[in-house]
């Protein structure tokens, strides 16, 4: 089985709204033009902004209720010594008046004292804090009753002040101030400044964990909220490879060999395209790489009269190295149970059974095989085969002393059976033959991309000079998502203009089979073309086989137009019998 991957280009892109609210008046697909906030021009805000948040502590940015905004609002700074108390008022921009002191603004809470550890984090901080009783913080009622400035850049804006005060501290003209964009037909807000970027979140995964020393490990990083963007795979400060983009559900992968053994502090560090609306984020996982099992070596001897059936035998098998804890057991003639009687181990290395009613007569293959205790720390070994033929005990004048007899000697060979394999280098998703980026036809109706698939060499070695037959069977490929877009049929890959090249001891003569690949057909489509359907697809077939050929093919992929952008992966799977 080999692995492929295909790079789409899309046909056409969508820009998707992240921050802007509709407009009551506006068409269904227009996005409302939010002005220009206020604030940034106002130098009465120089103590810094505030942060709203709902009666649990979590943030807050927008809603749909004007009547209570939030439950909290905190200033970005820590206040004026001596202040103990916050107070939020709601201000209205008016562009005939320079100085912001002058707007008209409404207290819309009662002063609040801080701190408050009773507040949740992060309120319960030194940071002035407001917190907003049930019938506080009401846009819907001050602008019932307020004529708001429609000039441009400022209608649509409602500046939100918070100031201090305390004992002996009067409240200034200077505050903290956060700008918020309302939508009164619509009923809802959201904070325009500062500006709101969505936090993202990332979670790392490895497989196989713990792993041993050498082992391919699969590390898989999901963002969420899904958009674009790349992870940078870390152990500890180190990078594994480079930046890799994630797919359109927000999944990236990379596979790493090269782990030393001990524990590693591996990290996915997510870095978005879109820097201005979505947040960075890094996700962490402890793995644990076990040293690689030490390689040991099992040997057999027999001992007695393994020859004659009937007499006592002795099995003794020597593991090394003899620290190696663990058990053997005996096999006869490929059986899967192994022999009975109780196996001595007491000394380190050696495993003696004794057989003292030996063998039954005819040949006998005996190996012995070795199960380390800890699998992690020893490997598992077995003996090379000991192979002997047991005669039936004389009896009558044979045995008599003196006496003539015949002796029949037996004589055998074994043919082997021998193998037929086959293979590929594209053995897994690091060496995966890359189609490349696939170009648009010129109707405009498939992605198009080719490659030379090189190097299926079969091998046989069987007795009786054979023919074979190879097979092909594809995959869908995938981006990993979920929309319409997101698989390609599997019909749409094809094998075609096949060559054979003979190598040492091939003289068979091999016949190719095309399989065009299909022209963009849909991802439900149940047909059977290309090298698609449930069912593999001849590709090659030799009158007889002995030695090695080596193949070579043009692979085509033909995917639909409507297949969404992205890096798509699938396997196909070569068969020889």
């Amino acid at each position: 089985m080999i692995g492929l991957k295909a790079k789409l280009i899309g046909i056409t892109s969508l820009a998707l709204a992240t921050g802007g609210l509709m407009l009551g008046s506006a068409p269904a697909n227009a996005a409302a033009t939010v002005p220009a906030p206020a604030i940034t021009n106002d130098a009465n805000a120089a103590n810094g902004n505030l942060a709203f948040f709902n009666s649990s502590g979590a943030p807050v940015t927008s809603g749909t209720n004007l009547s209570h905004l939030f439950d909290f609002a905190q200033a970005s700074t820590a206040g004026r010594a001596g202040a103990t108390k916050a107070t939020v008022y709601f201000a209205f921009p008016d562009h005939t008046q320079a100085d912001s002191n002058n707007w008209f603004s409404q207290q819309v809470s009662t002063p609040t004292s801080y701190p408050n550890s009773t507040f949740p984090a992060p309120l319960n901080g030194s940071n002035p804090v407001t917190k907003f009783a049930a019938a506080d913080a009401n846009l819907g009622a001050l602008l019932s009753s307020t004529t708001l400035d429609t000039t441009s850049g400022y209608q649509g804006i409602v500046q939100v002040r918070l100031y201090d005060t305390g004992p002996t501290v009067s409240q200034d003209t200077v505050f903290w101030a956060t700008d918020i964009y309302f939508d009164q037909a619509a009923n809802t807000w959201q904070q325009v400044f500062p500006h709101v970027v969505s936090a993202t979140s990332t979670t790392l995964s490895a497989n196989p964990n713990p792993s041993t020393v050498g082992d391919s490990v699969t590390l898989t990083a999901t963002e969420a909220p899904a958009t674009a963007g790349s992870v940078q795979f870390k152990d500890g400060a180190n990078n594994i490879g480079s930046p890799v983009a994630v797919n359109g559900s927000g999944v990236a992968t990379a596979t790493v060999s090269t782990l030393a053994q001990g524990s590693h502090a591996l990290s996915a560090v997510f870095t978005p395209t879109d820097t201005a609306n979505f947040g960075s984020s890094t996700g962490t996982f402890s793995a644990t790489v076990n040293p690689a099992a030490t390689h040991t070596t099992t040997t057999l001897a027999i001992g007695g009269s393994p020859t004659v059936a009937g007499s006592d035998t002795t099995l003794t098998a020597t593991v090394s190295p003899s620290a190696a804890a663990g058990t053997v057991a005996f096999f006869d003639n490929g059986s899967s149970t192994a022999l009975p009687g109780t196996v001595d181990s007491s000394v380190a290395g050696t495993y003696v059974l004794d057989l003292p009613t030996g063998f039954t007569a005819g040949s006998h293959s005996i190996v012995a095989k070795f199960t380390p205790t800890s699998l992690t720390a020893f490997a598992v070994s077995q003996s090379a085969p000991s192979t002997f033929l047991t005669q039936a005990a004389a009896v009558g004048a044979c045995a008599q002393p003196g006496s003539v007899c015949t002796d029949q000697q037996f004589v055998q060979a074994t043919v082997p059976v021998g193998t037929l394999v086959i293979s590929t280098p594209y053995v897994d998703a690091a060496h995966a033959l890359d189609l490349g980026t696939l170009a648009l036809s010129p109707d405009s109706t498939q992605l198009q991309g080719h490659a030379t698939f090189a190097n299926i060499v079969v091998t046989d070695t069987r007795s009786g000079n054979l023919p074979w037959t190879v097979s092909a069977l594809a995959s869908n490929l995938t981006d990993g998502g979920s929309n319409p877009g997101s698989v390609i049929n599997n019909q749409n890959l094809g094998l075609t203009a096949i060559t054979a090249t003979p190598g040492t001891g091939f003289t068979g003569t091999v016949v190719a089979t095309n399989n065009p690949a299909a022209a963009g057909v849909a991802p439900a489509d149940p047909g059977v073309l290309g090298l698609g359907g449930t069912t593999s697809h001849t590709v090659a077939t030799a009158n007889h086989g002995l030695g090695t050929v080596t193949m070579q093919g043009t692979l085509s992929l033909n995917a639909p137009s409507s297949t969404e952008p992205g890096l798509f992966t699938g396997t196909i799977t070569f068969t020889v019998g």
